[in-house]
């Protein structure tokens, strides 16, 4: 297919149409008007800010996850109105212990290469459960349950995340997994609109949450340890 035809819907533009939405009593903002929406769910049924932020941010790993992703970084900080406090959580990740500046100088010119030898590992699953478990009041389970649903059923593509998959297209078709992801049709996104579904990544949620459910008998900090040991030690690192 001819560049211009492939291009011909691609827009110059990073801007994306937010809704406006009006709180009388209580306000969210992210990136995206559905993670802001199950921020506000969670704020709805009894959760803390701290449950309701982490509920949006997990929700941009699926709805902006060119940008952010499930098993990525997730830098937090956290300020406590009463006491004034300011508490960060690096969420930043590190690499494994084998990973060393000598085997960069010596076999990658002292290059980060692209690929596996530049990953580290994925901070963010950590992050925001250590967050639940400092300052949060909810499990788990209630605060991914949008995340879930969003990216088992999908969601509307919209004009931020396809601009952002056909500027770096060609990147994107180097690894098999990530075309059958993000350009499942003939090599190209879903255009704006059409129904976005990430089948796997909610796979992935669902498992930390069977385990949470299996220990949370033992009480909420055993089952939230669960599902973060699921991600770390369980089946999912195994895959990984």
């Amino acid at each position: 297919m001819p560049d211009d035809k492939i291009f011909s819907n691609y827009e110059q533009t990073r801007q994306s149409m937010r809704p406006t939405f009006f709180g009388s009593q209580c306000m969210i903002v992210s990136g995206h008007y559905l993670a802001s929406q199950a921020g506000m769910r969670i704020l709805d049924h009894g959760g803390n800010a701290i449950d309701a932020g982490i509920a949006a941010g997990i929700c941009l790993g699926v709805l902006q996850s060119d940008m952010v992703n499930f098993a990525g970084v997730a830098p937090l900080m956290i300020y406590h109105a009463k006491t004034k406090a300011l508490v960060c959580i690096d969420g930043l990740g590190t690499w494994p212990k084998k990973a060393s500046v000598d085997y960069f100088l010596k076999n990658c010119d002292g290059k980060l290469p692209e690929g596996l030898l530049r990953t580290v590992v994925p901070a963010a699953p950590d992050a925001w459960i250590t967050a639940l478990q400092q300052f949060g009041t909810m499990s788990f389970e209630e605060v991914a349950r949008d995340a879930v649903h969003l990216a088992e059923h999908g969601f509307p593509m919209h004009q931020f995340l396809y601009n952002s998959l056909i500027e770096l297209r060609e990147k994107y078709l180097r690894w098999p997994e990530n075309t059958t992801i993000y350009l499942p049709h003939n090599h190209m996104p879903p255009r704006p609109g059409e129904l976005f579904v990430q089948k796997d990544l909610a796979e992935t949620i669902k498992k930390m949450i069977i385990a949470e459910r299996h220990k949370q008998k033992s009480g909420r900090e055993s089952g939230l340890i669960a599902a973060r040991d699921e991600f770390y030690k369980g089946e999912i690192a195994k895959t990984i």
